[in-house]
C-alpha cells in the first residue's frame, strides 16, 4: 500500500537536523534500544552530549503539550546514548580523491567531519586549543555535560578516520593560502564565536570583572579563577545561567543573575533555569546594569529598573529604563555574559568578506563564502547559536562541499509541514500520562562540586517515558482503492476520527489518529494500514519465536504454548522474563488492540498447542477503548478455534496483575493444556 501523508510530526519538523524523534521513540518504548539508537546517530553525531544540552525544539513542538506535558524526548535520547552501543554507519558509496580541511573541532566542524567522510572524503581537522570539542569542552561546565560524555561523541566522530591537528590557529599559524598550497580542495571555517561583547558602562576594566565564558574557559582548563562571597551574573543565555551556577560551586554564597527582560524571554533553556532556581540562585529581572563602583576592585553595581515596550527586531518586547528606578547592589565579583562574536580580524586579512554584523558572510543555502571553495558555519555565521544548530550546519555545509567537489548543483531541501495541533475534542479522549521525572542530585550536594546533576533515567522509566508517545504522523491511512465506505472505521474508532466526507465515496483518517490500531483489525476491506514502519502487528515477531518445532512423541510431550505480551503493559518485563524461564514462546506487541485473530490462529497453524493473551486490565490500556476491541476479538476467535473441533481452553487471556496471581493462574493453564495434549502429533 503506498498512501501519501500529508505532513510530519511537529518534534521532526521542529528540529534543526530534522532527527527522527518519533521513529527512535516508538522503538525505545518496544525496548528496541540499539535500533533506536542508530537512527539518532544516523543524523546526530553528538548523542550523548545533545542528549544533555539540547534546547529541545522537539519538546517545544510536541503534539502531548495539548494533552498535558511533552514527551521528554531529549532525556530518552541521552538514555540510549548512555547504553555501549557502537555506531553502525554506512560505508561511503565511493571513495573520492579530495582532501577538505576544516577549521574548528567544535561541534560544527566536527559534524562536516562526520557526514564528508561518510561522503566519501579524507578530512583534516585544524584546531586552536589543545584537545577538540570546542565550546562544549571550555564554555558548558562538567554539571551539565560530562567530560567522559563529551568524548565519546568525539571519539566515536574521530574512528571514522578524521586526521586532528591541534595547537594551529588558521590565520596566525597557517593561512587559507597555505591549506591551498597544501592540497586542500575546500575549506571549511567552523571557528566559532568566542569574542565576549562588552557592556560599554563605567568599570567595566576594574579587577573582578571578567566575561562569562573567559570564567567558564579558566574553570575547566585550570585557569585558577577565584569569585569572592557575592556575585553579579549579567545576561540570559545559557552562558550566563552556566557562570551563575559554576560560580556558587567555586564557593560563592550569594549570586545574582541580572536580566533586562522578564523571565518567560529568558532565552536560556527552560530545564537549566528551573534548577538554578532550586540552587538558590537568584533572578533579578527587568534590570539592566549603569556602572560599576569599585577602586582597586569590584565593590557595587548600579542598576536600572526597565519596562517592556513593543517587539524589537528579535521579535522581544523591548525594554525601556524607568526614569528614578536606580539602586545599587553590593558585590564583589561582576560576570559579563551578554554575548560573543567570532574573532574574525585574521580571516578578513586572509581574504574572508565579513558582514555587518561582524559574523562569516556566507550563502546560507550552500554555506559558502564570497572565496568559492571556502565555506563557513556555526557561531561564526550565527551569531548565539545552539548545538542542534551547529550540527545542522556542519551536515549542511558536508553536502554542499561534496556537490562543489562534484561540479553538481546544490538542491535546496524541500521543507515539510508539521501536522495539525490536536483538536480540542480529542484532546479529551487521550489517556493523561505523568511526564517522568529526571532523578537528581539533592540540591544541598550538588551545588558542591562539579558532578553532573541529571542522572539519567533507568530503563524503566525511560520506556515508561517513551510510551507517552502520541506516533504523530505515523497513523493509520485508507487505500481509496480497497475502501468500500462501509463505516466499520467510523463505528469502532476510540478517538472519533474517520469520516466519510459528504459526497465522499471512501473514508479519510485525519491527523489526529493516536495509531491505536483498531480500525487496521476491523476494517473488512484490509483497506486500512499503519504508517509506522516499525508495526508488524506482531507477526514477524510470532514467526521468529516459532522457528522450527522439533519432532515430539507423546511420551515426552510438553505444550509449545505462545504468548502474546502487551509492551505497554507496565509489568510486561518482568512478566517476559519469567514466560521465556518457563519455556514460553513470547511475541511481544505494542499493544494488545493491535492483535488480529488471524494472528492468533496462524500460531496454531505453526504447531502451538495454545495461545495466551497478556494484556492490561480494563481501564489500564494505553488506548483504552483498545482493551474493548482486542477483547471482543478474544472470543470471537476462541468461539472460531471451537468450530474447529479445538478445546477453548487453549485460548487464554489474563491480567499480568496482580503478578501473584498472575503466574498461579499461568501454571494452572499450563497444567491443562498438557492434560489436553498435542493439537498436532508430530513423530
Amino acid at each position: 500500500m503506498n498512501i501519501k501523508i500529508k505532513g510530519e510530526a511537529p518534534c521532526i519538523v521542529a528540529c534543526p537536523i530534522n532527527q527522527d524523534a518519533r521513529d527512535y521513540v516508538q522503538l525505545l518504548a518496544r525496548r528496541n534500544f540499539e535500533q533506536a539508537f542508530q537512527i539518532v546517530r544516523s543524523k546526530n553525531p553528538f548523542p550523548a552530549s545533545c542528549g544533555r544540552i539540547c534546547t529541545r525544539r522537539c519538546e517545544e513542538a510536541c503534539r502531548r503539550t495539548s494533552v498535558d506535558e511533552p514527551v521528554a524526548i531529549c532525556w530518552l535520547k541521552r538514555f540510549l546514548a548512555d547504553k555501549d552501543f557502537t555506531p553502525n554507519l554506512p560505508k561511503p558509496p565511493k571513495e573520492y580523491p579530495e582532501t577538505v580541511a576544516i577549521v574548528g573541532a567544535g561541534p560544527a566542524g566536527l559534524s562536516a567531519a562526520n557526514s564528508l567522510i561518510l561522503l566519501g572524503y579524507k578530512c583534516v581537522i585544524f584546531e586552536e586549543l589543545q584537545e577538540p570539542g570546542g565550546m562544549l569542552r571550555v564554555g558548558v561546565p562538567r554539571y551539565r555535560l560530562p567530560r567522559e560524555s563529551l568524548d565519546k561523541d568525539i571519539n566515536n566522530i574521530l574512528s571514522l578516520g578524521a586526521q586532528l591537528r591541534t595547537g594551529i590557529k588558521v590565520g596566525r599559524d597557517i593561512t587559507l593560502s597555505d591549506l591551498q598550497r597544501e592540497g586542500f580542495k575546500a575549506v571549511f571555517l567552523a571557528v566559532g564565536s568566542h569574542k565576549p561583547l562588552k557592556l560599554d558602562i563605567p568599570g567595566e576594566e576594574l579587577p573582578g570583572v571578567i566575561s562569562g565564558i573567559e570564567f567558564l574557559r579558566q574553570i575547566t582548563l585550570g585557569g585558577g579563577v577565584k569569585v569572592d562571597n557575592r556575585v553579579a551574573v549579567i545576561g540570559g543565555g545559557d552562558t550566563a545561567l552556566d557562570a551563575a551556577r559554576a560560580a556558587l560551586r567555586m564557593g560563592a554564597r550569594d549570586v545574582s543573575l541580572i536580566y533586562r527582560r522578564s523571565m518567560e524571554e529568558m532565552p536560556c533553556e527552560t530545564v537549566g533555569r528551573k534548577e538554578a532556581e532550586e540552587e538558590g540562585i537568584k533572578f533579578v529581572l527587568l534590570t539592566t546594569p549603569a556602572k560599576i563602583f569599585g577602586k582597586n576592585r569590584v565593590t557595587g553595581l548600579r542598576c536600572i529598573k526597565m519596562t517592556l515596550g513593543e517587539p524589537d527586531n528579535s521579535g522581544r518586547r523591548r525594554p525601556i529604563p524607568l526614569p528614578g528606578s536606580g539602586f545599587t547592589l553590593q558585590v564583589d565579583t561582576v560576570i559579563v555574559a551578554i554575548g560573543q562574536s567570532p574573532e574574525v580580524d585574521l580571516l578578513s586579512k586572509n581574504g574572508v568578506e565579513i558582514s555587518e554584523k561582524g559574523t562569516i558572510k556566507i550563502d546560507n543555502h550552500t554555506m559558502s563564502t564570497t572565496i568559492p571553495w571556502v565555506f563557513a558555519g556555526g557561531d561564526a555565521v550565527t551569531l548565539g547559536g545552539t548545538l542542534v544548530q551547529a550540527i545542522a550546519h556542519g551536515n549542511q555545509t558536508a553536502l554542499s562541499i561534496h556537490n562543489y567537489l562534484r561540479g553538481e548543483r546544490f538542491q535546496i531541501p524541500v521543507r515539510t509541514e508539521p501536522i495539525k495541533e490536536l483538536s480540542p475534542p480529542r484532546v479529551q479522549l487521550i489517556k493523561r500520562e505523568a511526564r517522568q521525572r529526571m532523578p537528581m542530585l539533592p540540591v544541598e550536594s550538588r551545588i558542591k562540586d562539579f558532578n553532573e546533576v541529571e542522572l539519567g533515567f533507568p530503563e524503566e522509566q525511560a520506556v515508561k517515558e517513551a510510551r507517552r508517545c502520541l506516533n504523530c504522523a505515523a497513523g493509520a491511512v485508507v487505500d481509496p482503492e480497497l475502501c468500500a465506505a462501509c463505516l466499520t472505521c467510523v463505528r469502532v474508532c476510540p478517538y472519533d476520527i474517520p469520516q466519510i466526507p459528504l459526497g465522499g465515496r471512501t473514508a479519510e483518517i485525519g491527523p489526529d489518529c493516536q495509531s491505536c490500531g483498531v480500525c487496521v483489525v476491523e476494517c473488512p476491506a484490509n483497506a486500512i494500514s499503519l504508517k509506522d514502519r516499525y508495526e508488524d502487528m506482531g507477526e514477524k515477531t510470532l514467526e521468529s519465536v516459532m522457528g522450527q518445532i522439533p519432532g515430539r512423541g507423546i511420551l515426552q510431550y510438553a505444550p509449545t504454548i505462545v504468548a502474546f505480551l502487551c509492551q505497554y503493559d507496565s509489568h510486561s518485563q518482568t512478566v517476559s522474563q519469567k514466560l521465556r524461564e518457563n519455556g514460553i514462546k513470547v511475541v511481544e506487541v505494542s499493544c494488545i488492540s493491535k492483535l488480529e485473530p488471524r494472528t492468533l490462529l496462524k500460531a496454531f497453524e505453526m504447531l502451538a498447542d495454545a495461545v495466551v493473551i497478556i494484556g492490561s486490565q480494563s481501564g489500564d490500556c494505553h488506548f483504552d477503548a483498545g482493551h474493548t476491541w482486542a477483547k471482543r476479538r478474544f472470543d470471537y476467535t476462541a468461539l472460531f478455534l471451537e468450530t474447529l473441533g479445538l478445546e477453548r481452553q487453549r485460548l487464554q487471556w489474563l491480567s499480568p496483575t496482580p503478578e501473584e496471581e498472575f503466574f498461579k493462574s499461568l501454571s494452572n493453564f499450563v497444567e491443562e493444556i498438557k492434560k489436553l495434549g498435542p493439537v498436532f502429533q508430530i513423530v
